[in-house]
């Protein structure tokens, strides 16, 4: 009898041995008070984080280009005209320093040698002699035998473009040519140049306005900077985010710096565009930078017959 009893003990020690455990007993109420106090620091741990990151990106200076789009860019070596400390051996800090003059200005004018004996006297409204930089540029060299006028431009005859894709049906491979102005301008080295200002051969710049308007601006930046078209049609089409060659746009010398170095193959991926400031526009966008709309630059088209384009 006690043998039997003997082996129902073990058995029973065998199939419950969670019995010989003992647990702590612990009430629903405590349990949900430590859940709660436990979200709770966890909730104030993260609300104190993200207020300290708010805090650090409020005090740091925001750009007006995209960061993300620029992050590959900047891994390459950056270019001289980038480093704002240049150092007394590259850019004097009085010249650093000084305001922003018609000197510091590059006009590039598109043009062409058929258009340039009736268009020369829009730009001798502004141009100023001996004081305004810049060249028209054209589709060949004039004659020997015929002189150019002396109170125009002075001009530069744009490189063969003949390789270049251009398949807009309703356009003219012109826009290819127009386009690279930026490039080859930049291309001829002059010094002392914190501006590329474009336009068309019947541009008015009133040059004056155009200077008070850069001098806002840090030359030492990306800036693309100009006006929409007085059409809403043609602005709707290009979404506002375009500078409208016709009245004029400007190019901060940074920018042109990183443009010139993709411009040609940008210019056939986008052989389709019908115009030279839509390419540019494009080519623009890739590096990240967006327009600086100004409302000074105009570029009026109502019509086919009423095209003006006038910086003022």
């Amino acid at each position: 009898m006690s043998s039997s009893s003997s082996v129902e003990s073990v058995r029973d020690l065998l199939n419950k041995p969670w019995k010989t455990i003992p647990f702590p007993t612990i009430k629903s109420s405590d349990l949900f008070s430590l859940f709660l106090k436990v979200g709770l620091a966890i909730s104030t741990i993260f609300l104190i984080s993200h207020l300290f990151y708010l805090s650090l990106n409020y005090h740091q200076p925001q750009s007006h280009y995209d960061q993300l789009a620029l992050k590959e860019m900047f891994q390459r070596r950056t270019p001289k005209t980038l480093i704002i400390d240049a150092g007394p051996a590259e850019q004097p800090a009085a010249a650093a320093e000084e305001p922003t003059k018609i000197s510091h200005i590059l006009f590039g004018i598109g043009g062409s040698y058929a258009t340039w004996s009736t268009r020369h006297f829009y730009s001798e409204l502004w141009w100023r002699q001996n004081t305004t930089r810049g060249f028209v540029w054209i589709d060949k060299e004039p004659p020997a035998n015929e002189t150019w006028p002396e109170t125009s431009f002075l001009y530069k005859v744009s490189a063969d473009t003949s390789l270049f894709q251009y398949t807009c049906w309703y356009g003219s491979r012109s826009a290819i040519r127009i386009a690279r102005i930026l490039k080859e301008s930049f291309e001829l080295g002059l010094d002392n140049v914190r501006w590329f200002v474009l336009g068309d051969d019947d541009t008015v710049f009133f040059t004056d306005n155009l200077i008070t308007v850069l001098s806002k601006y840090d030359h030492n930046q990306m800036y693309y900077i100009g006006g929409n078209s007085e059409s809403v049609e043609q602005d709707v089409i290009h979404f506002y985010t375009m500078a409208y060659g016709g009245g004029g746009f400007a190019i901060s010398y940074p920018l042109a710096a990183e443009l010139v170095k993709i411009l040609d193959g940008c210019i056939d991926r986008y052989s389709e565009y019908y115009g030279s400031d839509q390419k540019i526009q494009s080519c623009i966008s890739e590096i990240g930078v967006q327009i600086t709309k100004e409302p000074g630059f105009h570029q009026v088209q109502l019509n086919f017959l009423l095209s003006i384009s006038f910086y003022q």
